[in-house]
């Protein structure tokens, strides 16, 4: 099988279309992923991984980890 070069899309050069350089990382918004609440808290910058972020809902205080781009 021959070899396949992989898309900018694959390697995480563009996301939504969008080079990353031009993301905003203030923009972003975080929302809990069981209840869809944006109130939400950082009560770590590294999680079970060290890909992650850990986060608390302070509606529902839930706690969510979070992939860190």
């Amino acid at each position: 099988m021959g070899e396949v070069e992989p898309t900018p899309e694959a390697l995480g050069k563009i996301v939504e279309g969008v080079p990353v350089e031009e993301i905003d990382r203030e923009e972003r918004t975080l929302e809990c992923p069981w209840c869809d609440s944006g109130e939400v808290e950082k009560v770590a910058e590294f999680g079970s991984h060290l890909m992650v972020s850990q986060y608390i809902c302070k509606k529902c205080r839930s706690p969510f980890e979070v992939i860190r781009r």
